[in-house]
């Protein structure tokens, strides 16, 4: 469970009216796996506000997901869901996702490795990309699409063996960041 809401008010997350968090989230915090009954669930992110949002989700037995609570182009709060793929990799490569929660670029985001070839082409807003396996020891390179202004993830913060889901926040291209989740 991820708080992806840059609304400043931390979050409990609910699953059929039972409370998962210790703590609530503030943005960008999130919490580990939690084992789940399959099925159709209600899932709610409760503000410390006592604002509430909540959705009906269906989680596959033996599946693994990261729910997200996000803020759409309206300023309304929605709750998203991306299947996670925790199979084994190589140890010498990083494994990726990355997903786009930022409704502020009309073209999207790019990513690409440093001085290498470009992977993600205008990544949209709620979108995920497939899974991609990278060399550690080398620099991630992302922007929005468009803007000139080109961000980094340093190659220290990718590890061989490891999957990774990355995140993007931000309101201008200035401020568009990436958040870095170790899935195992």
């Amino acid at each position: 469970m991820v708080n992806a809401s840059q609304t400043g008010v931390h979050q409990d997350v609910y699953l059929d009216n039972e409370k998962l968090t210790t703590v609530a989230l503030a943005f960008g915090e999130t919490s580990d796996y939690v084992k789940i009954p399959s099925g159709n669930r209600s899932v709610s992110y409760t503000g410390t506000n006592n604002t509430t949002t909540d959705t009906s989700l269906n989680f596959t037995p033996s599946i693994t997901y990261t729910t997200f609570l996000v803020t759409n182009k309206a300023g309304e709060m929605e709750i998203v869901s991306y299947e996670d793929n925790l199979s084994n990799l190589e140890a010498d490569k990083a494994k990726i996702k990355l997903i786009n929660l930022t409704p502020n670029f009309a073209t999207g985001i790019n990513v690409m490795v440093q001085g290498g070839t470009q992977f993600v082409n205008g990544l949209a807003f709620k979108e995920a990309s497939n899974y991609f396996t990278v060399d550690t020891g080398v620099n991630l390179r992302y922007s929005v699409v468009g803007s000139g202004s080109l961000k980094t993830i340093d190659k220290a913060s990718l590890e061989g063996g490891k999957i990774y889901t990355i995140w993007f926040s931000g309101t201008t291209a200035a401020t568009l960041e990436a958040h870095i989740i170790t899935d195992n």
